[in-house]
């Protein structure tokens, strides 16, 4: 793209569309941020204006753009079920579905992460208090089967209903 066409190009854009541009340079190539930052002082901006499309692009950054429907395997359920009580492990894991953009995979692990450190807890205190390693962990295996039930047929929906409410009410914004 030659750098007359980008200069048309930006020349169409408002405001708030150049600072989202300029704002996410890793998005676009050099030359047309430079073009984009180019246009903004052609236009002379005050202060007030720029604070102002700044507010409403920090709005707008909270607006949840990732996958809201990609469920978490079983073995992954099972996984962050039975190791939630190592953060460093699942920390990684988190941090990597939040860079591809995996929502619910974010909300599903911290459900089974929390979980599975309780019925842990749970279990390990009705193993000693009842002097029986089985039950222990029968109580542990009874937990997962309980929350993967509970997030069959509840928690996955309700979040998928909460995720897309928020979506669609702040891109109304």
């Amino acid at each position: 793209m030659k750098i007359e066409e980008i200069q048309q190009q930006c020349e169409t854009l408002s405001n708030e569309q150049l600072f989202l541009v300029v704002n996410n340079k890793h998005l676009y190539t050099e030359k047309i941020v430079r073009v984009a930052y180019q246009e903004i002082k052609k236009r002379g901006l005050s202060k007030q204006e720029i604070q102002e499309i700044e507010k409403v692009q920090a709005r707008r950054s909270r607006i949840i753009t990732g996958d809201i429907h990609e469920d978490i395997f079983l073995l992954e359920k099972i996984g962050f079920f039975s190791l939630g009580i190592f953060r460093f492990l699942n920390a990684l894991l988190l941090r990597d579905y939040r860079k591809k953009g995996f929502v619910l995979k974010v909300k599903q692990a911290q459900y089974y992460i929390l979980l599975g450190v309780a019925f842990f807890f749970i279990a390990i205190f009705l193993g000693q208090y009842l002097h029986s390693f089985s039950v222990g962990a029968i109580v542990w295996v009874a937990g997962f089967l309980s929350t993967h039930l509970f997030n069959k047929y509840y928690f996955k929906a309700a979040t998928i209903r909460r995720l897309a409410a928020r979506t669609a009410n702040q891109g109304t914004e």
